[in-house]
């Protein structure tokens, strides 16, 4: 190949800007995690939101949207309502006295006898337990009924992690997707520059090859983002008790500002409101009243009867009243009943404490990988993403002047779009971790969705 004069470099340098410079504004000045939904969305957004989930954008769907249906729309969470209105149904039965029994007879051959009017015999009587086991009972079933509330919450917290992890992880592909074509229509601009230079005699078939190289790898890479968002399609529609393939709305972006309260206030908060300890502590009290339950066993249970015996003879006979008691001798039942008491509750205080241990470790992992998600955003906003930029400018410019290779346009490129994904990335990764952070807090850091409306009832 021979030496281009100064004309030729000239000439060759203005196509190349000419052709190239409008793709690589279009790239480095567009926000890098957006896309057409979010843009819309965020452009009406409050720029000041903390952590809570983003305000819907018209024709987007946003995070605390797709909670509130998760929500509404979800068997799991229904039937976990549904046992929490049978526990607190249990619990006026459980304190009340049984039923009175009624019986009645009759002698049978004093109903065609001419010598002997007809004999009856009748019995009311009432069962009465120790005094304070009814209160016992009441007390358990109000305890049980407290657990399955906050076994109900645990399920809907949990819900509302999933349903924003999943949404997360929407976002996210969306972004990836508008970046990928952002990127191809780029690389498409750039062939054109490398096929001119090419054909002028100005830069080797190398550089044309490269091009179609890095547009080949773009294309496989837009097809595993499809295939991530079918995946993702599924899973929300999973949740939302939907078909795998239905359709839903694009997203109408995660917060710009994700606040990350400090650990020792998450810490507070979780042993406060955890939902699984909350619920472990309601079953620990009811244990410890089945225990003193097992030791009123060791005491007799009363049965008040009256009772009219038509077969006795002079009639002041035939009414009768009094008392019955059952005589608790087998001791060896009632030491297993009490055993059996005292190791439920050594269960529940055991499992109690595997929980609290569970759940600060939890809590301390979630807490660290969104503070580097936290600083990871804050790196790339700050320098990573201009620096890569810049980096690209100056390949650019290299290039055109014939100063540069093409490989180091074709690497920088390849780096401004690897940096531009790794945030879309963070930022997914500390609205998820965020989302566990709240499902392990109890709900301290997002708002309370609406309340699902009650099933209907028959």
């Amino acid at each position: 190949m021979s030496i281009p004069d100064r004309t030729s470099v000239r000439r060759y340098a203005v196509t190349l800007a000419l052709l190239w410079l409008p793709g690589l504004a279009a790239a480095t000045t567009q926000p890098p995690h957006s896309h057409p939904a979010a843009l819309a969305a965020r452009a009406s957004a409050d720029p000041q939101n903390s952590a809570a989930d983003d305000a819907p954008g018209a024709g987007a769907l946003a995070a605390s949207e797709l909670v509130a249906q998760v929500l509404e729309r979800n068997p799991g969470f229904s039937a976990m309502r549904s046992a929490v209105q049978a526990a607190d149904a249990q619990i006026y039965p459980a304190g009340a006295l049984e039923d009175p029994t009624l019986t009645f007879g009759l002698a049978p051959e004093t109903l065609a006898s001419n010598q002997v009017d007809l004999r009856e015999v009748g019995q009311i009587s009432q069962a009465i337990p120790w005094p304070g086991t009814l209160r016992l009972k009441r007390s358990v079933a109000r305890s049980l009924a407290e657990s399955a509330a906050q076994q109900a919450e645990d399920f809907r917290l949990q819900l509302a992690a999933k349903a924003r992890a999943a949404y997360a992880q929407w976002d996210y592909v969306h972004c990836a997707m508008a970046i990928n074509e952002r990127n191809q229509t780029l690389l498409k601009r750039l062939t054109q520059v490398a096929e001119t230079a090419y054909a002028s005699g100005q830069a080797p078939e190398q550089d044309v090859l490269q091009a179609e190289v890095e547009s080949t790898r773009l294309q496989n890479q837009a097809l595993e983002l499809e295939r991530r968002r079918r995946q993702v399609q599924a899973a929300i529609n999973g949740l939302l008790n939907r078909e795998p393939d239905a359709p839903l709305p694009p997203p109408a972006g995660l917060p710009s500002t994700q606040i990350l309260p400090g650990f020792s206030q998450l810490r507070a908060a979780a042993l406060a409101r955890y939902p699984q300890l909350k619920s472990l502590d309601a079953e620990i009290a009811a244990r410890k009243n089945q225990v003193s339950l097992a030791r009123k066993k060791y005491y007799p249970d009363f049965r008040l009867f009256a009772d009219y015996r038509g077969v006795m003879d002079p009639p002041v006979k035939r009414w009768t009243a009094g008392v019955a008691i059952n005589l608790p001798f087998d001791l060896k039942k009632r030491n297993a009943w009490l055993d059996q008491a005292n190791a439920e509750l050594h269960q529940s205080q055991s499992q109690w404490q595997d929980a609290w241990a569970r759940l600060l470790s939890e809590l301390q992992q979630a807490y660290a990988a969104a503070e580097q998600a936290r600083q990871t955003l804050r790196l790339y906003d700050d320098r990573l993403l201009p620096l890569s930029r810049l980096n690209l400018q100056a390949a650019e410019a290299d290039y055109s002047s014939s100063g540069g290779s093409f490989l180091n346009l074709i690497t920088a490129e390849q780096r401004y779009l690897d940096a531009d994904l790794e945030q879309a990335a963070a930022q997914a990764t500390l609205f998820t971790q965020l989302a566990t952070l709240d499902y392990q807090t109890g709900g301290a850091l997002f708002p309370a969705p609406p309340a699902p409306a009650q099933d209907a009832q028959p």
